[in-house]
């Protein structure tokens, strides 16, 4: 179900399993011994394992996004945020004229999570004929909690380097993990609060954790857990009717706003109802 091996019938015959996929990684510095491309890599073939059990259509993944703290390290190349959002907007504009009006973004990289949600705002007023869907950056956290060896998994540590490691093998340095346990470096406390320079302050090198306890056992194992979650998730996309539903709604309440709780929820179910 890959976008950029098929031909324009096989596009227009995906258009019945109404979803499309597109995998969002990041060009950034993994420690020494990881890809740069790592999050959009192991994000693509997810999509593609998923795609292989509930048929839907998967883009090649979207590497030029958002990671402005890694940017001090070599092999980072990061989207100013606007020109980001536009981009993202534009290939889900097409995407949808292709057909397919429910877009699963299938986010492999913690740097976009703000702007990802910020996504999802910005295009809500704009009287999309489409849904976008953002489910969370790990799927499934029991099974890493099953596996893990060390306190946290971390930026190319115990869990990302496992996942590695089953997935892309060939793209391994092993040799190259760094023989040391890699804690946050940041010498300052403001909190609750959160400053811009947070990651840069704790993880300079892009190495947060441990490495050396990965396996591809543990990341055959995490790989298994998310796709079944991913799996479940788009037949609960397929199945629904009333994101769409709503959108229309939505629009039409846009055009002219309500005034009225009665108003309002005429012809939808209230929380009660729900």
């Amino acid at each position: 179900m890959d976008w950029h091996t098929a031909t324009s019938p096989d596009i227009a015959s995906m258009v019945t399993h109404q979803v499309c996929i597109i995998p969002i990684g990041s060009l950034e510095r993994h420690a020494d011994h990881l890809p740069c491309g790592t999050d959009g890599l192991v994000a693509q073939k997810l999509a593609q394992l998923a795609a292989e059990r509930e048929p839907c259509a998967v883009l090649p993944p979207l590497y030029y996004a958002i990671h402005f703290a890694g940017r001090n390290a070599s092999g980072a190349v990061c989207m100013p945020t606007i020109v980001f959002l536009q981009y993202l907007e534009a290939i889900c504009d097409d995407v949808a004229r292709n057909g397919f009006k429910k877009v699963l973004l299938l986010n492999g990289h913690g740097g976009n999570i703000a702007t990802l949600n910020a996504f999802l705002h910005t295009i809500a007023d704009k009287g999309k004929d489409y849904a976008v869907f953002l489910p969370p950056l790990f799927p499934s956290t029991k099974i890493i909690d099953e596996v893990k060896e060390t306190a946290d998994g971390g930026h190319a540590g115990e869990i990302e380097t496992s996942v590695a490691l089953h997935l892309l093998p060939d793209h391994v340095r092993t040799e190259a993990i760094p023989d040391r346990v890699s804690g946050s470096l940041k010498d300052y406390d403001v909190a609750p609060a959160s400053t811009q320079l947070d990651w840069y302050g704790s993880f300079p090198d892009q190495y947060a954790g441990d490495a050396r306890p990965a396996t591809a056992e543990k990341g055959r194992r995490i790989v298994e857990a998310w796709v079944a979650a991913l799996v479940e998730l788009i037949q609960k996309i397929k199945k629904d009717t009333r994101v769409l539903g709503l959108l229309d709604q939505y629009r039409a309440d846009m055009s002219s706003p309500r005034a009225t709780s009665a108003e309002l929820t005429h012809g939808r179910r209230t929380n009660a109802d729900a």
